[in-house]
């Protein structure tokens, strides 16, 4: 193992984290039992989770495949 990532294995990965957000996202809009009950302050707490979420893996993925070498 060389320890070096090809392009389409990074993007392979990307898109396979795009799209497992993507289902967490749709699995909790369709197991919510009471739509009604959902308001601004409910959407705004998700899309806060979802965007700590989506930095923390950038984060991540920055610091362990693309450090400077």
């Amino acid at each position: 193992m060389s320890g070096q990532s090809t392009p389409p294995r990074r993007l392979h990965r990307a898109v396979i984290v795009i799209g497992l957000m993507l289902f967490g996202v749709a699995w909790l809009v369709f197991t919510i039992p009471d739509p009604a009950r959902i308001d601004g302050r409910s959407l705004i707490a998700l899309a806060v989770v979802v965007t700590l979420a989506a930095i923390g893996g950038i984060g991540f993925s920055w610091r362990r495949y693309f450090r400077r070498r």
